[in-house]
């Protein structure tokens, strides 16, 4: 299996992801993004007020194999218009059930100290 994502992105607190970057033609003239979200066929749904990469579109299994493909545990994916820019980092799905179990410990073990 191969990926072919659209950049690497790094940074001290995450080190090193992969960086997915859609401009779609249908959207190259709207001004707001956010307004777009949950249109029929749109990659960006509305979930109770905060705007993000709908779960069930195939742009979110293309990052998923991506980040397992490439091996790192996350990737900005972005949606680029002449107007407008949308960012949302998406984690590594294994990687963020793992993170919110490790949390979950750390908070038990704080109170136990």
């Amino acid at each position: 299996m191969g990926a072919s994502p659209d950049g690497c992105v790094t940074c001290t607190c995450h080190g090193t992801g992969i960086c997915e970057i859609k401009c779609p033609h249908s959207k190259q003239e709207e001004a707001n993004l956010r307004l777009c979200a949950g249109e029929q066929g749109f990659c960006l749904v509305n979930d109770g007020g905060t705007v993000k990469l709908d779960r069930r579109h195939a742009y979110y299994h293309q990052v998923q194999a991506q980040l397992h493909v490439v091996d790192v545990d996350y990737c900005d994916f972005v949606v680029w218009t002449k107007n407008d820019l949308f960012v949302e980092r998406i984690v590594l799905l294994g990687q963020q059930l793992t993170r919110g179990k490790f949390q979950l410990q750390d908070d038990q073990e704080g109170e136990k100290a």
